[in-house]
């Protein structure tokens, strides 16, 4: 049971977003159309239930071998969480695609690559490449952050 219970809670959790997404409110001219503003949420929390139930059923490991792996996929884990948290805070200060560019900065720290070429121009040309197609290329408003307003 000990094993089921991280699928059960995605699962829990993937129903009780499902219900929220189905309860998202349609405008008259939208509602009768196949692609709305509900079909994006409705469409990760059916993934996101898939996912919970292929790992429920999935078979037990053979062998308990891996708990020192654990407690350190565990402090991984719980690394991304904080650093998605500050790359959150840090958006109205910074701006976007300086936080994008410090977020990918800091999981790749964390997943273990030290290859100083890779750290600098995978940040820098995810956060270049995304700032190019939403602002120049779509013409999409980013507000830069109140260091660089």
């Amino acid at each position: 049971m000990n094993r089921r219970l991280p699928s059960l809670l995605l699962a829990a959790f993937a129903g009780i977003y499902l219900w929220q997404a189905l309860a998202i409110p349609l405008d008259p001219w939208s509602a009768s159309e196949s692609i709305n503003a509900r079909t994006l949420p409705i469409t990760y929390a059916v993934l996101l239930l898939l996912v919970a139930l292929g790992l429920g059923i999935r078979p037990a490991p053979s062998s308990e071998t891996g708990s020192i792996h654990s407690a350190l996929g565990w402090r991984r884990l719980a690394s991304h969480a904080v650093v998605i948290v500050a790359f959150g805070l840090f958006i109205p200060v910074a701006g976007l695609w300086v936080s994008l560019a410090g977020l990918l900065l800091a999981c790749l720290l964390i997943a273990g690559e030290r290859r100083p070429l890779v750290l600098v121009l995978a940040p820098l040309g995810t956060a270049l490449l995304a700032w190019f197609l939403l602002v120049v290329a779509l013409g999409v408003y980013i507000d830069p952050g109140r260091w660089f307003s």
